[in-house]
């Protein structure tokens, strides 16, 4: 696995970061496999180059998140110019707005499934999305959670993203997470009141592997339980 580059994201690089912050690494690599290996607040992530440069000509938010902040920890041949030379933003993000919308209402509605610390993660990752999507359409991204909160109109919204390490009991998630669909995103959704099956055929249809890949996480638990 030839490692060509060690780029530094996330609070850390912003130099936001506060007790209890995760050190988020990205390993460029030339294979084609791609990993994510945790421990403790410790994230690595092994992207092959091809799929960076590819995803960064696309768009991709993840890319654009490296682009606009990643630090170079160990980065010889520049590889982090020549990502950030790459990157062309899309026209529109409504995409990433609709998966996430999607996932939000399926968290709503069942959120209270997942153990409480995967669920706050998961309801987070909608809130941001939505909210970085929306700054990468005005083409002046944001990342980070307390300028994020700034995006919203939201006060359920902005308060999840400004006490995202606290305590949380998950009815009181699942209701902050309608409010902020409610108040700054669509109330009239016609997932909304959707049964289990109808959300996972719409995750399934419009590739939500965020989405997918909670459900596998929730059935091994579950698995693993039994």
């Amino acid at each position: 696995m030839p490692l060509v580059a060690t780029l530094l994201f996330g609070s850390l690089a912003r130099g936001d970061q506060s007790e209890g912050s995760d050190t988020d690494l990205l390993m460029i690599i030339l294979d084609e496999e791609t990993r994510h290996v945790s421990i403790g607040h410790l994230s690595l992530f092994f992207y092959p180059w091809g799929q960076l440069e590819r995803d960064a000509r696309a768009g991709d938010l993840f890319v654009c998140h490296l682009v606009q902040e990643a630090k170079p920890l160990y980065d010889p041949d520049g590889y982090l110019p020549r990502l950030q030379q790459a990157f062309q933003f899309k026209a529109t993000y409504e995409i990433e707005i609709a998966r996430a919308t999607d996932f939000a209402w399926f968290l709503v509605n069942y959120g209270a499934e997942l153990n409480s610390r995967l669920l706050v993660k998961r309801a987070l990752w909608c809130i941001r999305t939505i909210l970085i999507s929306r700054s990468a359409e005005r083409r002046d991204p944001v990342f980070a959670p307390e300028r994020l909160a700034e995006q919203t109109s939201s006060v359920a919204g902005r308060e999840l993203l400004q006490n995202r390490r606290g305590a949380r009991d998950v009815t009181a998630v699942c209701r902050s997470l309608k409010q902020f669909l409610i108040d700054d995103v669509i109330e009239d959704h016609p997932l909304a009141k959707a049964d289990r099956n109808k959300f996972i055929e719409r995750f399934v249809t419009t590739s939500n592997k965020v989405a997918l890949q909670t459900l596998r996480q929730q059935e091994a638990s579950q698995a693993d339980y039994f």
